[in-house]
Parts: C-alpha cells; structure tokens; sequence
C-alpha cells in the first residue's frame, strides 16, 4: 500500500491539483461533491430517523441513533488515541480541499459516518443498500482526491461500517 501511495501522492497528485487549478468548473464540482455527499448523507439520515420514529416510536432509536452515535464516538477515540498522520504530512504537499489539520487521519470519519447511515437505512430498507453505498464510496474517493486521507483510512472506515452492518443483523433477543 505504501509504494501505491507513494505514487500517487507524490507523482498523481501534483497533476491531480495542476487539473484542478486549472479547470475551475472541474474544481466546482469536485466541491459539490467533496461538501455536499455528507450533507446529503446526513440529510437522508434525519428524514430516515424522524420516519422510523413515527413509525415506531422510542424503541427505534437505539438502532437508529444509539448504535450510530456508539460508533461514531469510539471511533473519535480511536483516531485520538492513534493519532495517524495525514498523507499531506507525509508526503509534503497542499491538500486541494480540507482544514489542513495535523494527525487524527484514521479511519475518515466522513466515510465512516456515511458507511454507518448506509449500513443502518439499508437493514431497514435493503432496496436503498446499493445507492446508500454508492454515496460512502464516493464521500471516501473524495476524501482521496482531496488529499486529506490515505487509501488505509478510507478502507478501515469502510470495512468498520460493514461490521456495524453486520451487528445490526444480530437478532436482539425481543
């Protein structure tokens, strides 16, 4: 994975930048995209949130608040504690997009975050699955691209998200 990202960082990237730099309609989208995934993420969430608990009532948001803020938080503590520097302090270069903060890069908790959402909209309504998914890889491509994380942390986050999926199968017992 280091030599990938050694490539890529390093010789891609500067050409990556160069594109975008030049093309300002090219640098628009890519914003929309890189700002506007986790919001619509986020905005699918709320309306998925506030329908499961009309529905439902109280008892839903264990699974649809509880076990998404549990995971969220101990990720925030992992990244803490790790502290995994940044591919831009690694590789010395100006990211296209990001605050340009030190450390904390694993897992990307904007992939995360979207992983976690689509794993808990899609156990409820499997049929929004492959949309839902498509969003978390984009939001972590994006992330890419913008050179604020490495390949690894999109890849953790990804694969910790499919296992909060995978809990939300595990019967509760009721």
């Amino acid at each position: 994975m280091d030599v990938f990202e050694k490539f890529f960082f390093e010789k891609r990237y500067p050409l990556l930048t160069r594109i975008l730099q030049k093309h300002k309609f090219i640098l628009t989208c890519f914003k929309i995209l890189y700002y506007g995934l986790p919001i619509l993420t986020a905005a699918g969430y709320i309306v998925y949130v506030i329908h499961r608990f009309r529905a439902y009532g109280k008892r839903t948001l264990i699974k649809t608040v509880g076990v998404p803020a549990l995971a969220f938080i101990g990720l925030s503590v992992f990244r803490r504690v790790f502290n995994f520097k940044r591919p831009y302090e690694k590789f010395d270069y100006i990211p296209v997009m990001g605050s340009h903060k030190k450390g904390m890069s694993m897992p990307s908790r904007h992939t995360f975050s979207a992983g976690v959402i689509s794993a808990v909209i899609s156990s409820d309504y499997p049929m929004l699955a492959p949309f839902m998914w498509i969003i978390t890889v984009l939001v972590g491509i994006t992330r890419l691209l913008a050179g604020v994380h490495h390949f690894r942390d999109l890849l953790v986050s990804v694969v910790l998200a499919v296992i909060v999926r995978i809990m939300l199968m595990i019967p509760s017992g009721k």
